[in-house]
């Protein structure tokens, strides 16, 4: 089936998205990753997104209930959507409509969707897989070196980084990559700009987005702007300078207090991690905290 849109990240993992796109959704898809690097010959890990409403067709060895039924590698789930452990990674089907947030009834599949709820955290599984992991925070690159800001939700990782934007090359807005060597990859998804961080941005960028006027008509819960992130020196990692902990700068449990902020971030995720590891269809060898720990370790 013909691909939408392909990328890489972390120089280990391709990203391939096919199937009944929308318009709207692979637009927004194609907004969020148009700053990453090109599919790898040899990817250490593959994950394949199919937006479909035909299920795989499975000998139901093990029943979960009313939550979904599996066999040896293909976990159904009664929201429609499916994972399937490959060789190398995952495919996941996607319905086209499926029920978000608090809204009672299945609207068409939002680009959110499959960027937030689908691809990231996937990716983080295959991250810790291929000793490596998503941290939640920002990160700046300068001088052959990467800061990383790492901190709970609206704590100012994002105003942190505006103050640098323009002089010092952003790698992160919200999620940066660590591996066991001590090495930072650019994520390069926008900076999504609220209400509350528009005074940190440049004016004549405001009005020239007429950001001013969106603002006023965005809810607060949405952002108002996606701001594209480059790598404009094209370079694919670089040592990890120092973490910042900007809600305990004194910390001494860096990689447990990461491991418990992913797990925060990703909790919504929980249910489907349980389900996989019940059924032995994925487990990871390594967890957040050994790699950071590792990575540490090499300062």
């Amino acid at each position: 089936m013909k691909n939408k849109h392909q990328f890489s990240l972390a120089q280990r993992i391709n990203v391939n998205i096919y199937g009944s796109v929308t318009k709207d959704c692979l637009n927004f898809i194609k907004l969020i990753y148009q700053n990453f690097d090109k599919t790898l010959e040899s990817p250490e890990a593959t994950l394949n997104i199919e937006i479909t409403d035909v299920l795989p067709e499975i000998e139901n060895k093990f029943q979960l209930g009313k939550d979904g039924y599996s066999d040896d590698k293909t976990l159904v789930l009664s929201s429609g959507h499916s994972i399937t452990r490959e060789e190398s990674g995952f495919t996941i089907k996607v319905p086209s409509k499926v029920k978000r947030g608090r809204i009672p009834f299945k609207r068409l599949t939002p680009g959110r969707h499959i960027t937030d709820e689908i691809i990231e955290p996937f990716l983080q599984l295959l991250l810790l897989d291929t000793n490596a992991t998503f941290v939640h925070a920002s990160s700046v690159y300068e001088n052959e070196e990467v800061d990383v800001l790492m901190g709970w939700r609206g704590t100012g990782k994002t105003n942190a980084i505006l103050k640098d934007f323009g002089s010092k090359e952003i790698w992160s807005d919200d999620l940066a990559i660590i591996d066991t060597d001590g090495f930072v990859y650019p994520y390069l998804r926008p900076i999504r700009l609220y209400s509350y961080n528009l005074p940190l941005i440049d004016k004549g960028y405001l009005k020239n987005h007429n950001l001013n006027f969106k603002k006023h008509i965005t809810p607060p819960w949405r952002p108002v702007h996606y701001l594209p992130l480059k790598n404009k020196n094209n370079i694919k990692r670089a040592k990890l300078k120092k973490i910042y902990y900007l809600n305990n700068p004194n910390s001494s449990s860096l990689g447990k207090d990461a491991e418990e902020i992913m797990h925060f971030e990703q909790l919504f995720f929980e249910n489907y991690r349980i389900m996989l590891k019940h059924l032995g269809v994925f487990k990871n060898k390594r967890t957040v905290s050994d790699i950071i720990n590792k990575a540490l370790a090499i300062k």
